[in-house]
């Protein structure tokens, strides 16, 4: 999920995407609940993914990126 809907915005080295349209989440270490708020909702120029992916989806994503962002 990571690589087909977030790595060509984000940077994150534990999935080797290089993307910097959005924030390196490397460096911001953001926490699961921040994820799936911003996952679904969106914001700034990040488009909501709710409704594009399932709620298992974001959970997913979410989960992988609060484990692998900064390592």
């Amino acid at each position: 999920i990571f690589q087909s809907e977030c790595a060509s915005c984000h940077t994150l080295a534990a999935a080797g995407a290089t993307g910097t349209v959005g924030p390196n989440l490397d460096q911001l270490k953001p926490p699961l609940a921040r994820i799936v708020r911003q996952v679904t909702n969106g914001g700034a120029v990040m488009p909501p993914f709710k409704g594009k992916l399932t709620p298992a989806q974001i959970a997913a994503v979410a989960t992988y990126v609060s484990s692998n962002a900064g390592k």
